[in-house]
């Protein structure tokens, strides 16, 4: 349930001030490089990149607060802020789909919102109340769900309370639900975890690889990038295995238009064969780099978290060609450009 303010409800110059004005101006700030707040639809054009970026508000929860995409276009300059009156943490996750809508998940709130290419809301995903953050396509069109939590306790302190699932004490199980073309729920596949540093991170990010098969996937944070059977439902040989305290993390994963597995590694991108080998790397300068999106035409987004850059790396020549900051930090957790 979203936070009371104590502006809502009052009069300026003897109007009443309705909710929605208030968040509108709130996404207008500074701070937020606002160009349109979320007053109006505006079509998602090719290039165009969308960010998940959460204006934190809550001083007793650094994960709470009013959920908001930014709506880039190629060159990434600020086209519009959405604004996301029905979320209560972090949104993340975001990925264009096969049919070019936008999906985008609240893991505290179990909610996937949806967008259309032309920029309108469409209704919610709906889907069983786990802690769902992000999705994965196949070309047939099924899709998959990964659950974002697992366990009953982060083994770190957080500055947030994590949800439990309802009618239980357990975070998740980190998961994976199968999905058909029509949104039916097919199967729940028992995906083994690493839990990530804090012990509590199931899947939190996948790609299916081209044999349409292999699921890779990662627990944010952990040294392991596992794989799945999709066909056999079973578990495979780690791509890259890894041991706790080796200072090897990764994050999020995506296959390029090459074939190469992408895999952010907080301090820039590695990109590595279908036997875990490394073929190169791109390093960012920086460390909290955890988001990637969709590789197109060459080109792949990211995100860092901790400073809330994001940039465009050209594959081919290794060079940053675009970058910008969106003002907030600890907030930016997804990143997807529109396909052509």
């Amino acid at each position: 349930m979203a936070t009371k303010n104590k502006f809502f409800g009052a009069q300026v110059a003897g109007r009443q001030i309705d909710r929605r004005e208030v968040l509108c101006a709130l996404a207008a700030l500074p701070f937020a490089n606002a160009a349109h707040a979320d007053t109006e639809a505006l079509p998602f054009v090719a290039g165009d990149v969308a960010v998940g970026c959460t204006l934190l508000n809550n001083p007793k929860d650094d994960h709470r607060g009013l959920g908001r995409i930014l709506h880039y276009d190629a060159e990434l300059k600020l086209r519009r802020t959405i604004v996301l009156e029905d979320t209560t943490h972090i949104v993340q996750g975001l990925k264009f789909g096969p049919d070019r809508s936008l999906w985008a998940f609240d893991a505290f709130a179990y909610k996937i919102a949806r967008f259309g290419a032309d920029g309108k809301r469409r209704a919610d995903f709906a889907a069983p109340a786990r802690s769902f953050a992000h999705v994965s396509f196949a070309k047939d069109g099924r899709f998959f769900l990964g659950e974002n939590f697992v366990g009953e306790k982060s083994r770190v302190p957080l500055g947030t309370t994590l949800p439990f699932m309802p009618g239980t004490r357990r975070l998740g199980d980190g998961h994976l639900f199968e999905f058909s073309r029509q949104g039916e729920l097919l199967r729940e596949h028992a995906t083994p975890v690493h839990g990530g540093m804090g012990g509590f991170q199931g899947m939190t990010a996948s790609a299916i690889a081209a044999d349409g098969r292999t699921l890779v996937y990662t627990s944010e944070s952990g040294p392991r990038i596992m794989r799945w059977d999709l066909l056999n439902r079973v578990p495979l040989t780690d791509l890259v295995g890894g041991a706790d305290g080796t200072g090897k993390m990764f994050f999020d994963v995506r296959f390029d238009e090459a074939g190469r597995l992408l895999v952010v590694t907080g301090r820039g991108i590695d990109a590595l064969d279908d036997a875990g080998r490394l073929l190169r790397s791109y390093p960012f300068g920086s460390f909290g780099w955890a988001s990637l999106g969709t590789p197109r035409n060459g080109f792949v987004h990211a995100s860092n978290f901790f400073s809330g850059e994001i940039a465009c790396l050209d594959l081919a020549s290794g060079e940053i060609v675009a970058r910008t900051q969106t003002g907030i930090r600890k907030s930016a957790s997804g990143i997807d450009s529109f396909p052509s």
